[in-house]
């Protein structure tokens, strides 16, 4: 199967290094990371020890289209990213989504209406230490579920569980996606502020906190017809913080880097979207102020 992942950074790198032990895959990537896996291939680490060698580029131009276009781009480069996806989209391309944040799919969908689209939530754990080379930090859950009418859901499924990737399929996956961001809401600020790894949020001094921010995360998404439970949420954050407890979210990587963050895309989008119900976020708000605060272009 002919496979490109549009954004392969840390988390786009493990999917396509696991994709690429059975099929044809291409990574569209930085210009250093491109050039070290046509050198050397891409090797993965930690609780992987893959070696692969796919094709690496650094744009679309003169790409064949695939059958499944994974998009791994950062949340805010999501619109910005689709005309490379119309550049190599067929009508039996099938357009998986796997980023983190709100609002992805509602852009997706408005700009390919006609598309074949699968929405993919994941808490797997990457770390791109060097071009080249990923570090795989975390083992959860990846869940995937059809955005559009069809059953290429289940044909995703597939293809990631013979990858040796366990994926679940969700009939709702607008729920799923909420739950996710709640977590990412949870996770990625404090393990930023506090410069630590996600097994941070476990520790029963930030249980107040966390329940906080989920808190007002259930009461946005249940405003607008999402219905979540809150409990639920706690046990999933608490769940992720376990499984990739050694990760290092990637938010406070991109601090560290002086990149753009997702924040506006996680906790920001809380708030925005509360403010429109008129509930409250305060403890969202707080973390997206002091988030912006650090330098770089966010």
């Amino acid at each position: 199967m002919k496979i490109t992942v549009l954004g392969a950074g840390a988390i786009g790198s493990l999917f396509g290094g696991y994709l690429a032990r059975h099929h044809e895959v291409t990574l569209v990537c930085r210009e250093g990371h491109a050039q070290a896996v046509k050198k050397n291939g891409l090797k993965i680490t930690g609780l992987s020890d893959i070696t692969v060698h796919p094709m690496a580029v650094t744009n679309v131009d003169g790409l064949e289209p695939p059958d499944i276009l994974f998009l791994t781009v950062k949340a805010y480069d999501t619109e910005k990213a689709l005309a490379d996806v119309m550049k190599i989209m067929s009508s039996q391309t099938i357009l998986v989504s796997l980023q983190n944040g709100l609002g992805n799919m509602e852009i997706i969908a408005e700009k390919l209406p006609e598309a074949r689209l699968v929405y993919g939530i994941t808490s797997q754990g990457a770390i791109l230490r060097s071009p080249g080379h990923v570090e795989h930090t975390g083992k959860s859950y990846t869940t995937v579920g059809d955005f559009t009418d069809g059953f290429d859901a289940a044909r995703i499924y597939d293809l990631l569980e013979s990858s040796g990737i366990d994926t679940d399929v969700s009939k709702d996956v607008r729920t799923e996606i909420w739950y996710k961001a709640i977590v990412n809401s949870v996770i990625n600020p404090i393990g930023t502020l506090m410069k630590a790894r996600n097994g941070i949020v476990s520790d029963a001094r930030f249980e107040k906190l966390a329940r906080q921010i989920v808190s007002e995360g259930v009461a946005v998404a249940n405003a607008r017809g999402i219905h979540l439970d809150e409990e639920t949420a706690i046990k999933k954050v608490m769940k992720v913080a376990r499984e990739t407890a050694n990760n290092i979210c990637s938010m406070r990587l991109d601090v560290e880097r002086g990149r753009r963050t997702e924040i506006m895309q996680m906790n920001g989008a809380i708030v925005g979207y509360g403010g429109e119900k008129g509930i409250p976020t305060p403890m969202n708000s707080l973390l997206t102020v002091l988030i912006r605060s650090f330098k770089g272009p966010n």
